[in-house]
């Protein structure tokens, strides 16, 4: 099974240069032969304030060479807040939730895949307090028990953490501690193998405690380093899952006709 990784497209229809780079992963996956294709979110610019951004993303996922599978991001529904005593300055709105499932499907699943089980977060959701995150708490361990025996792959808009699993300062970029040690207790003694994110629009491959963590790098731009610190590679690009059996392997692929574009705006 062949799946192309896509994160942090940042559509909008005025957005010559992320259409372009867009276009590219679209072409790029079309010669790869792929059988699915995984959006780690941030999928528009600014869906979670404009209706008019999800009818567009909608139109050019409709065009697709595969069939897509999809996570929000902050742009997309609002972002969470990063800690209990740390509010969101873009808190998630319900009602672009609400949109979000009309336009793009749920914004949690999972899949069982080449003998991988498959366990995609709403990463926004975390933090909040309500029905929504819930909802998903009790869907994640459901999803949890059912995957007991196999090899399990996490996927999330937002990293789980910067430099390890007890970071404990609050950070947009990451999901919050408490949130974060109640998934690895859930996920303690399961095969937990790999975790996939975007957000970061830096690229990351490490194996920590066991656990391999990759952040994928945007399709859209990178930040300049004024604005952003370098953790990572900053590129552009998308990533090439191949799941076989047990096995896995994940590939970065820069496409021909993708540009490094780099974000200034403060």
């Amino acid at each position: 099974m062949r799946i192309v990784l896509v994160t942090d497209s940042h559509l909008a229809p005025l957005d010559a240069k992320a259409s372009a780079n867009w276009r590219a992963a679209r072409e790029f996956t079309s010669r790869s032969r792929a059988d699915l294709t995984i959006h780690l979110g941030d999928i528009t610019a600014a869906g979670f304030d404009l209706e008019g951004e999800f009818t567009h993303a909608a139109t050019l996922i409709a065009e697709w060479p595969t069939p897509m599978r999809l996570l929000p991001g902050n742009h997309d529904i609002g972002d969470n807040p990063p800690g209990p005593e740390t509010p969101s300055k873009h808190p998630l709105d319900p009602a672009r939730l609400a949109a979000y499932r009309r336009a793009f499907g749920p914004d949690y699943w999972a899949a069982e895949i080449e003998g991988w089980w498959l366990i995609a977060l709403d990463a926004q959701l975390f933090g909040l307090g309500d029905e929504h995150e819930a909802a998903q708490w009790d869907w994640l361990t459901a999803r949890a028990t059912e995957a007991a025996g196999r090899p399990i792959m996490l996927l999330s808009h937002k990293p789980l953490f910067q430099h390890g699993p007890d970071d404990a300062e609050p950070h947009i970029r990451y999901v919050p501690l408490v949130q974060r040690r109640r998934l690895m207790t859930l996920f303690a003694g399961l095969d937990l193998r790999l975790v996939l994110s975007g957000h970061t629009h830096q690229y990351l491959d490490r194996v920590i405690e066991g656990i391999r963590h990759i952040w994928l790098p945007a399709t859209s731009y990178c930040f300049a380093d004024s604005l952003q610190e370098r953790i990572g590679e900053k590129i552009v690009g998308l990533g090439l899952l191949e799941l076989d059996g047990d096995r896995c392997r994940v590939d970065l692929a820069c496409p021909d006709g993708m540009t490094r574009h780099i974000y200034r705006a403060g």
